[in-house]
């Protein structure tokens, strides 16, 4: 070598400072959402019943998400406006009409056959000694309405736990989805 200069493997690759900069606002304004959800979603499934959660939280997540991707969107899409003001255009950059911010429906299901079988197991048990044993039969009898009660309670609470569960998962996904797709637009405009 006789001292010439080490050029960078892909210059392209490298952004100026205000681009890295609009980078990392753009994670952390994802770092936040995420943060955000998964510390208000826990609380405000326990003040619900199941067959809300069931009926509404998928679209509920899908609207939020949509809407908070939007306005992120919007905000990237002004930066790299006004710094294409600032900068001389080295090329005309490909406009963004909307991420992919698909958000899918979260599934929710916790199985209760156990405990239904159990009830009506109890039940079963309950009236067929009922006969040999009236004492015997009416206590599984009287039984049965206390089990299932106590597992409609315990399906809610697993079915919360799901929920928070499988939402948070798909809100991490669409995250990723969407600062990946913010990227790549930010790279685009710095070509």
């Amino acid at each position: 070598m006789t001292g010439d200069a080490v050029v960078p493997a892909n210059p392209a690759r490298e952004l100026p400072p205000a681009l890295r900069a609009l980078k990392a606002k753009v994670a952390i304004d994802l770092a936040d959402f995420r943060r955000e959800v998964g510390w208000r979603l826990p609380a405000a499934l326990e003040s619900v019943s199941a067959s809300e959660i069931r009926q509404h939280l998928g679209p509920f997540l899908e609207q939020t998400f949509r809407a908070w991707a939007e306005r992120e969107n919007q905000e990237v899409q002004q930066a790299l406006a006004e710094l294409a003001q600032r900068e001389p255009p080295a090329s005309n950059a490909e406009a963004l009409t909307g991420p992919d911010s698909q958000l899918m429906r979260p599934s929710f299901e916790v199985s209760t056959f156990a405990l239904d079988a159990s009830v009506v197991a109890a039940l079963a048990l309950g009236v067929g000694t009922l006969f040999a044993n009236a004492a015997v039969g009416g206590l599984f009898l009287l039984a049965a309405p206390t089990l299932a009660a106590f597992g409609r309670e315990r399906s809610d609470r697993a079915l919360r736990a799901r929920a928070a569960e499988s939402a948070l998962k798909a809100i991490d996904e669409a995250v990723a989805r969407l600062g990946t797709e913010l990227n790549r637009v930010i790279e685009d405009f710095a070509r």
